[in-house]
């Protein structure tokens, strides 16, 4: 019924909701970042005292990407968002009230577990409120809100830091997060796929049907169409003979994209101010990596609609290799300043692409009834990767310098080539 439709104006709108959660969830992520400056100072303690802080947030996202994916199929999508939300909130909203490190990395982990949880139930539910034509450029559309959200983040410390403190910045943020939660449980409705994969009675299904704005469907549906295969999916089938492949490209492509992205996030701005940009330059030169994969997300989420995910995404992989190997042998190269931006923008969007519209191919390889938790488990499994990333910046980046990230950029992202051209279960050409 929804793939034989227009794309409505209220499942545009509810799509605009669970983007929204995602935006908060990249501006409640990197608000300590933002803050750590000020919070440093005000402490009197050193970057090394906060390390735990920082590592404790991406272990919880680990973790929350995981069970939260699990906790949708298994309870509801709605139900898995709105207490992910709620959780991030409420854990970002008690920093703003804590007086030493460890209770900054006990409230940082359990905020990670929110933020983690958010991403495969948000993938799921935008997948599920849209045709299937447009299904994954709505997936891109909801996740590429991660650096939008930094954006935002980045406009709110500004204001907020110098006048009211770094306390206020987690109590805003925190508090617009629950608010948010609010609306959510009210408006939101659950998936129409877990519902009926569930056997739910039909006034559940019309009362979905009427929050995505097709009040005449629960006529169309017989009072419960769940199978018991839908029913009893169990996490194990993404590793059945049928999906173990798919399954282990997909993860795959996940750890190492996110090697990629990670690495700049943590270590660009300090190689390029090495090799003679000053800190404002440097600063911009990460700013382009972000906004350049910003705009390439979305333009790739609306051609693979069109062309499929293998052409569209195995393109851009293949250019992110060639730009990078590019930019490694020019490392050392006077390049003004317009010039490097332009192609460190051209390397971050098609990393950043490809990372994103993962997303999307990984709503599409798995069924309905498994969707969160095959999402789920593919993001878990590249958080390790954004985890591993400060060991790569510690073995290849330290010693070899500019030349070595972009290279392992580039190494990188050939292994995302090589699995995106075995996977089966590709978007399909339209």
């Amino acid at each position: 019924m929804i793939d034989e439709r227009s794309w409505g104006l209220r499942q545009k709108l509810l799509l605009a909701l669970v983007s929204l959660a995602i935006l908060l969830d990249g501006f409640d992520n990197q608000s300590l970042g933002f803050a750590l400056p000020v919070l440093m100072k005000d402490w009197g303690v050193a970057k090394a005292a906060l390390g735990g802080a920082l590592a404790a947030a991406q272990f919880g996202m680990l973790i929350g990407a995981i069970s939260g994916g699990m906790v949708g199929d298994r309870f509801g999508r709605k139900l898995a968002l709105v207490a992910s939300v709620v959780l991030f909130g409420v854990g970002t909203l008690l920093i703003g009230f804590v007086h030493t490190p460890m209770q900054l990395a006990g409230l940082r982990f359990a905020a990670g577990l929110g933020l983690g949880a958010a991403f495969p139930n948000v993938a799921a539910l935008a997948a599920e409120f849209t045709p299937t034509r447009y299904r994954s450029l709505a997936v891109i559309l909801s996740i590429v809100c991660v650096p939008l959200g930094g954006v935002v983040g980045g406009m709110a410390a500004a204001a907020v830091l110098p006048v009211m403190g770094w306390q206020a910045l987690f109590v805003l943020a925190g508090g617009c997060t629950l608010a948010l939660a609010v609306v959510l449980a009210l408006i939101l409705p659950e998936s129409l796929t877990f519902l009926i994969a569930r056997g739910a009675d039909s006034v559940q299904i019309a009362r979905s049907l009427r929050r995505m704005g097709l009040d005449d469907g629960a006529s169309l549906l017989p009072p419960s169409t769940g199978t018991g295969e839908e029913r009893s999916m169990p996490l194990s089938t993404v590793l059945a003979p049928g999906w173990r492949a798919d399954s282990l490209l997909l993860w795959t492509a996940f750890f190492f994209s996110l090697i990629s992205v990670y690495a700049a996030f943590n270590w660009l701005p300090t190689l390029l101010a090495e090799n003679g940009l000053d800190v404002a330059q440097a600063a911009q030169g990460l700013a382009a990596f972000n906004m350049g994969g910003v705009i390439t997300a979305l333009v790739c989420g609306a051609l693979m609609g069109r062309y499929g995910s293998l052409r569209v995404m195995g393109g851009m992989a293949l250019l992110a290799v060639g730009v990078a190997a590019l930019l490694a042998m020019l490392a050392h190269t006077a390049l003004p300043p317009a010039g490097l931006f332009a192609l460190i923008a051209l390397e971050g969007g098609c990393v950043n692409g490809v990372q994103t519209s993962l997303y999307a191919l990984a709503a599409n390889v798995y069924p309905a009834a498994l969707r969160a938790r095959g999402v789920g488990l593919a993001t878990g499994i590249g958080r390790l990767g954004a985890m591993a990333s400060a060991l790569l910046g510690a073995m290849v980046i330290g010693r070899l310098g500019l030349p070595g990230f972009h290279g392992a950029i580039g190494v990188g992202m050939a292994v995302v080539v090589l699995c995106l051209s075995l996977l089966t279960r590709h978007v399909p050409r339209r």
